[in-house]
């Protein structure tokens, strides 16, 4: 006998790009350790080095526009492809399910952060978001003191400004965010992987 009283919800959980065997578009995955790419495409996980010709152009192109991230990866390592795969670790090094490249157009950065002074953060190209906010390097900051459950008076104190500056950028966060308290902040800040 079957119950036809019960329904079976399923819950969609967003399938990482590249994984799938039809699926053509490309996700890049940075390794900590080593700072290495893998990129994702039609289910076979790939490395750095064998990325098709036209991928790595629109890398190398994109890392090029960018002259402070140009500067700085000149500065750790002569070797072109080694920038150019450096400059798409610190660009897109999340696993997620938007992909990276997409019709053969590279997205723009992902909320990903090597650490939370992560030297992308200078670069031209690299933007943090929640939405369509960009967050200010000061906003940042805000965001991973607050994480760190700081009281209002040492986030203050750890930014060297007055607790009345400190609730005037805060103030302008909340609303720009459309939220109205540090609960809510570090939710919406976790759901776009800026804290952990």
């Amino acid at each position: 006998m079957i119950n036809k009283n019960e329904t079976t919800n399923f819950n969609f959980t967003p399938q990482i790009a590249g994984v799938m065997p039809n699926d053509n578009n490309i996700e890049f995955v940075g390794v900590r350790k080593t700072k290495q790419v893998l990129w994702i495409q039609n289910g076979s996980t790939r490395y750095f080095n064998d990325l098709p010709i036209k991928v790595f152009t629109l890398l190398k192109t994109a890392f090029f526009n960018d002259i402070i991230a140009v500067n700085f990866l000149k500065s750790i390592t002569a070797n072109l492809k080694r920038q150019v795969e450096l400059y798409t670790y610190y660009m897109y090094g999340e696993l997620d399910s938007t992909p990276d490249v997409k019709d053969g157009v590279l997205a723009p950065s992902e909320n990903f952060r090597d650490s939370k002074n992560c030297p992308s953060l200078l670069w031209n190209s690299k933007n943090i978001n929640i939405g369509n906010h960009v967050l200010t390097p000061r906003q940042l900051i805000i965001i991973d003191l607050i994480g760190e459950n700081l009281p209002d008076k040492a986030i203050a104190a750890a930014l060297s400004i007055s607790q009345k500056t400190f609730d005037f950028h805060k103030k302008n966060l909340f609303t720009a965010l459309g939220v109205d308290s540090k609960m809510a902040l570090l939710k919406l800040s976790i759901k776009y992987k800026i804290v952990a």
